[in-house]
């Protein structure tokens, strides 16, 4: 089903391409292995990468098609895409042509990061259809302790074996259903930024997404009972949202506010501790959220044309924000923001678009329609599930959309300040 995006020329005035091309998601994927590395003349040896838990579910398959494969097992039982485990899989690369990164988000992102800096090929292995990121080409790691989406390879092809995917534990699907539902806020969000920031947008692109998510909302009790045809079926909509981040070259299809959400947990201490929840866990909850506010900001767009308000964005905004983070991730926040990404709105197509603004707003699925899938699924749907009380939610809501320069409402909410976050509701 993937080949119609192959390369595509597009109403939007690109001409779509794709470097990953081969696809196996099906039941004894690994199979396939011996001749595809043939095909693609990667070797005969290539380098696995695993956590200790990955290992565990997938290398005794692996190992039954090729016996030849060295593996690198990133060991600890909170594994980051970082500086560590960049370096542990760019250091263990002598010799090998080809990786192959056996797990789900983090060891997929150190691996296309490691595979765009070093100019070595790898194919993506999923073992549990926990996240989207399996064939996009950017990456989320963390850097000098700032979480920032980098420029990196996509895979040149997808190896997923569902009976391994399958037997994961049921929480990592309800994690990827979670990270895939917040492609509808993520797709309102891209073309409200089309409409009064001029922003690029693909009415192609955001299909994909849409029809990702009809695909997966299709087949929700089947993920929810564990079925590996139903599993298999999330397992391409989440193919499918990364393929529409490298047609698009950017994360903008999949990714908005709610993610800035898990990013800003991802970076600053709650507690005392950064979170060790599933992003897609993180991600679900705060795209409940978003469609809950996401109409209301909307209507209060009108303010900033009726009334001239001006954008109060201020570097001193962030540190205040952020008092009590460590000073290099500070400064990083406020480079980040350098220029700030809110002073690309257009104030009259804001008034000429204000009606097509809140129509897109006021379309999205309620909250309660959402929260009846993640529960379906068994995945968290309140922020109190993450250890955050009342005050911690609404700082984060209040400070998160800094985490990434990004044209959103809750950005415009925040700079133009249409919004009382320490009035939010529970």
């Amino acid at each position: 089903m993937f080949e119609q995006w192959l390369d595509v020329e597009c109403a939007c005035g690109k001409k779509h391409s794709l470097t990953t091309r081969d696809f196996f998601i099906e039941r004894d994927a690994y199979a396939n292995l011996p001749a595809l590395l043939e095909k693609l003349q990667l070797g005969s040896k290539p380098l696995a990468v695993f956590d200790s838990n990955t290992y565990k579910a997938a290398h005794g398959t692996l190992e039954q098609y090729l016996p030849d494969t060295d593996a690198l097992i990133l060991q600890g039982d909170d594994i980051h895409a970082d500086e560590k485990s960049i370096e542990a899989v760019a250091g263990a690369l002598a010799g090998h042509s080809v990786i192959l990164a056996v797990g789900a988000g983090v060891i997929n992102d150190v691996t296309r990061y490691v595979s765009f800096k070093e100019g070595v090929p790898f194919i993506s292995m999923p073992t549990a259809a926990s996240v989207d990121g399996f064939v996009a080409n950017a990456a989320v790691v963390t850097l000098n302790g700032m979480k920032r989406t980098m420029p990196a390879a996509a895979p040149v092809a997808v190896v997923a074996d569902l009976d391994i995917i399958a037997a994961a534990p049921a929480y990592l699907a309800a994690s990827g259903v979670g990270d895939m539902l917040s492609k509808y806020i993520s797709i309102a969000d891209w073309k409200v930024g089309s409409l009064i920031a001029g922003e690029y947008y693909c009415s192609l692109i955001a299909q994909m997404e849409l029809d990702a998510l009809a695909l997966i909302a299709e087949r929700i009790d089947g993920i929810a009972a564990g079925d590996p045809e139903s599993i298999g079926k999330l397992m391409e909509g989440l193919v499918i949202s990364g393929l529409a981040i490298q047609m698009a070259s950017i994360t903008r299809p999949a990714s908005s506010f709610e993610h800035h959400f898990s990013h800003y947990l991802e970076v600053v201490p709650l507690n005392g501790k950064i979170s060790t929840a599933l992003h897609g866990e993180k991600v679900g909850i705060a795209s409940l959220i978003a469609a809950k506010y996401y109409p209301l900001f909307a209507h209060r767009l009108e303010r900033i044309f009726r009334e001239n308000l001006p954008n109060r964005f201020s570097g001193q905004r962030i540190r205040e924000y952020y008092s009590g983070c460590p000073d290099t991730l500070v400064e990083s926040i406020i480079q980040e923001n350098t220029p700030n990404i809110s002073c690309n709105l257009d104030v009259p197509a804001l008034e000429q678009h204000y009606s097509d603004v809140v129509e897109i707003a006021d379309g999205l699925p309620s909250p309660d329609f959402l929260h009846d899938i993640l529960k379906k699924v068994g995945g968290m749907t309140d922020y109190r599930e993450l250890g955050m009380t009342p005050s911690h939610f609404r700082k984060i809501m209040k400070s998160c959309c800094y985490i990434r320069n990004r044209f959103t409402l809750l950005r415009l909410m925040s700079d133009y300040e249409l919004f009382d976050f320490d009035m939010m509701d529970d």
